[in-house]
Protein backbone atom coordinates (compact mmCIF):
# COMPACT_ATOMS: atom_id res chain seq x y z
CA UNK A 1 0.00 0.00 0.00
CA UNK A 2 2.44 2.65 1.09
CA UNK A 3 4.76 1.68 -1.81
CA UNK A 4 2.63 2.52 -4.85
CA UNK A 5 1.32 5.69 -2.62
CA UNK A 6 4.85 6.48 -2.40
CA UNK A 7 5.30 6.18 -6.31
CA UNK A 8 2.37 8.18 -6.57
CA UNK A 9 3.22 11.18 -4.34
CA UNK A 10 6.64 11.44 -6.08
CA UNK A 11 5.11 11.77 -9.51
CA UNK A 12 3.29 14.42 -8.00
CA UNK A 13 6.24 15.59 -6.66
CA UNK A 14 8.55 16.00 -9.72
CA UNK A 15 5.48 16.90 -12.11
CA UNK A 16 4.97 19.79 -9.71
CA UNK A 17 8.54 20.74 -9.89
CA UNK A 18 8.71 20.53 -13.65
CA UNK A 19 5.94 22.95 -13.84
CA UNK A 20 6.79 25.41 -11.41
CA UNK A 21 5.57 28.85 -12.49
CA UNK A 22 8.65 31.03 -13.84
CA UNK A 23 10.20 27.75 -15.27
CA UNK A 24 11.31 28.28 -19.05
CA UNK A 25 11.33 25.37 -21.20
CA UNK A 26 13.22 26.79 -24.46
CA UNK A 27 16.28 28.87 -24.59
CA UNK A 28 13.82 30.75 -26.94
CA UNK A 29 11.39 32.21 -24.33
CA UNK A 30 14.44 34.04 -22.67
CA UNK A 31 15.11 35.96 -26.05
CA UNK A 32 15.19 39.94 -24.71
CA UNK A 33 15.09 38.89 -21.08
CA UNK A 34 17.39 41.05 -18.77
CA UNK A 35 19.69 38.03 -16.96
CA UNK A 36 19.62 39.31 -13.04
CA UNK A 37 21.21 36.02 -11.31
CA UNK A 38 23.28 33.14 -12.29
CA UNK A 39 23.41 30.15 -9.82
CA UNK A 40 25.79 27.44 -10.68
CA UNK A 41 24.81 24.29 -8.81
CA UNK A 42 27.07 21.23 -7.69
CA UNK A 43 24.60 18.13 -8.80
CA UNK A 44 27.17 15.94 -6.75
CA UNK A 45 30.11 17.50 -3.74
CA UNK A 46 32.72 15.93 -5.18
CA UNK A 47 32.17 17.15 -9.29
CA UNK A 48 32.77 20.75 -10.69
CA UNK A 49 30.27 23.05 -11.30
CA UNK A 50 28.45 22.24 -14.49
CA UNK A 51 24.92 23.00 -14.00
CA UNK A 52 23.19 26.24 -12.83
CA UNK A 53 20.04 28.36 -13.19
CA UNK A 54 20.02 32.21 -14.95
CA UNK A 55 17.13 33.85 -13.25
CA UNK A 56 16.04 37.04 -15.32
CA UNK A 57 14.94 40.02 -14.12
CA UNK A 58 11.04 39.01 -14.28
CA UNK A 59 11.69 36.35 -12.05
CA UNK A 60 11.58 34.01 -14.73
CA UNK A 61 14.36 31.73 -15.21
CA UNK A 62 15.68 28.51 -17.16
CA UNK A 63 18.48 25.51 -16.26
CA UNK A 64 21.49 25.66 -17.89
CA UNK A 65 23.16 24.28 -19.94
CA UNK A 66 19.98 22.48 -20.56
CA UNK A 67 16.40 23.35 -19.81
CA UNK A 68 15.76 19.75 -19.31
CA UNK A 69 17.07 17.85 -16.54
CA UNK A 70 16.99 14.99 -13.99
CA UNK A 71 13.96 15.54 -11.07
CA UNK A 72 17.04 15.32 -8.24
CA UNK A 73 19.01 18.27 -10.18
CA UNK A 74 15.91 20.30 -10.95
CA UNK A 75 14.28 20.04 -7.35
CA UNK A 76 18.16 20.93 -6.22
CA UNK A 77 18.17 23.43 -8.70
CA UNK A 78 15.01 25.41 -7.56
CA UNK A 79 16.37 25.46 -3.71
CA UNK A 80 19.61 27.04 -4.71
CA UNK A 81 17.46 29.73 -6.91
CA UNK A 82 15.51 29.90 -3.70
CA UNK A 83 16.74 33.09 -2.04
CA UNK A 84 16.14 34.93 -5.34
CA UNK A 85 13.02 33.74 -6.35
CA UNK A 86 10.59 33.08 -2.75
CA UNK A 87 9.70 36.56 -3.26
CA UNK A 88 7.64 35.63 -6.34
CA UNK A 89 6.87 32.28 -5.90
CA UNK A 90 6.05 31.65 -1.71
CA UNK A 91 3.40 29.72 -1.65
CA UNK A 92 4.81 26.96 -4.61
CA UNK A 93 8.00 26.93 -2.89
CA UNK A 94 5.71 25.58 0.24
CA UNK A 95 4.08 23.66 -1.95
CA UNK A 96 7.38 21.77 -3.15
CA UNK A 97 8.38 21.76 0.16
CA UNK A 98 4.95 19.58 1.48
CA UNK A 99 4.88 17.20 -1.21
CA UNK A 100 8.86 16.65 -0.52
CA UNK A 101 7.80 15.87 3.33
CA UNK A 102 4.99 13.81 2.18
CA UNK A 103 7.42 11.89 -0.13
CA UNK A 104 9.95 11.51 2.62
CA UNK A 105 6.93 10.48 4.81
CA UNK A 106 5.86 8.12 2.36
CA UNK A 107 9.23 6.72 1.59
CA UNK A 108 9.99 5.54 5.20
CA UNK A 109 6.40 4.04 5.40
CA UNK A 110 7.31 1.88 2.22
CA UNK A 111 10.59 0.49 3.95
CA UNK A 112 8.53 -0.31 6.88
CA UNK A 113 6.07 -2.35 4.78
CA UNK A 114 8.84 -4.05 2.89
CA UNK A 115 10.71 -4.84 5.92
CA UNK A 116 7.69 -6.53 7.83
CA UNK A 117 6.73 -8.15 4.68
CA UNK A 118 10.44 -9.72 4.25
CA UNK A 119 9.92 -10.93 8.36
CA UNK A 120 6.49 -12.33 7.19
CA UNK A 121 7.25 -14.00 4.48
CA UNK A 122 10.55 -15.93 5.70
CA UNK A 123 9.54 -16.45 9.22
CA UNK A 124 8.00 -20.01 8.51
CA UNK A 125 11.42 -20.99 6.98
CA UNK A 126 14.05 -19.27 9.30
CA UNK A 127 12.41 -20.01 13.08
CA UNK A 128 15.65 -18.59 14.46
CA UNK A 129 14.46 -14.86 13.01
CA UNK A 130 11.91 -14.55 16.21
CA UNK A 131 14.84 -15.07 18.62
CA UNK A 132 17.52 -12.70 16.17
CA UNK A 133 14.82 -10.44 15.90
CA UNK A 134 13.54 -10.02 19.45
CA UNK A 135 17.59 -9.74 20.43
CA UNK A 136 18.17 -6.72 18.15
CA UNK A 137 15.22 -5.19 19.52
CA UNK A 138 16.79 -5.72 23.07
CA UNK A 139 20.15 -4.22 21.63
CA UNK A 140 18.31 -0.94 20.34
Amino acid sequence: MYVEKKLEVNAKKVAFAKAFPGRLHRWEEASGKTIEHVIAIHPKKDKPKKNGVVIFTDATFIFVPSPEVQPALLIQSLFAAQPFLMPHYATDYEQLEQLIAEDKEMQRLARLENIMGAIRNNFPQIPELKTALEGFLKKH
